[in-house]
């Protein structure tokens, strides 16, 4: 084979030339084909983190709400333990010891046995969880004042 110059060239230099060239070919193909896959896996790992963030998201935002219904509970809570302090300290105790839907001590009378035994037993309650919880001492009501068994058998028509 001629070359313009007048230099000849062999054909088994050209074969060798085009034997490389395959080569180059062959193994840039091959990389191409590497990369490609770890693109591929690559944007299928992108796309299951943008999954998990939207799932992360929408239970962060349940959680957000579930604490703002806490925390409004919690104010609630806070407003009727403060209510409850301040009839302590007042010794308003006569509002712990009117049974639910009786306004004033002369509708007692017209409770049955069972209802007067029933808020007997309440009021017992409240007068022990009073003492155990030891709140009366910080709010200014002695213990000796809530033990006292006059106190709430006065309060109590069931032993009238």
């Amino acid at each position: 084979m001629e070359l313009a110059g007048g230099s000849t060239i062999s054909l088994w230099t050209v074969v060798a030339a085009v034997q490389a060239l395959e080569r180059s070919v062959a193994s840039h193909s091959s990389r191409l084909f590497n990369l490609e896959h770890r693109a591929g896996n690559s944007e299928k790992k992108h796309l299951d983190c943008e999954k998990i963030v939207g799932e992360f998201g929408n239970q962060l935002e349940s959680k957000c709400a579930a604490l703002g219904t806490l925390i409004q509970e919690y104010g609630r809570l806070q407003r009727r333990l403060e209510n409850m302090e301040n009839l302590l300290k007042n010794r308003n105790l006569w509002i712990l010891r009117l049974p639910a839907g009786v306004e004033a001590p002369k509708e007692w009378e017209n409770l049955e046995e069972w209802q007067r035994e029933l808020y007997g037993k309440v009021l017992t309650g409240k007068r022990e969880a009073l003492v155990l919880l030891g709140e009366c001492c910080c709010c200014g009501v002695s213990d000796q004042f809530l033990l006292r068994e006059s106190f709430w058998e006065s309060s109590s028509v069931g032993t009238q």
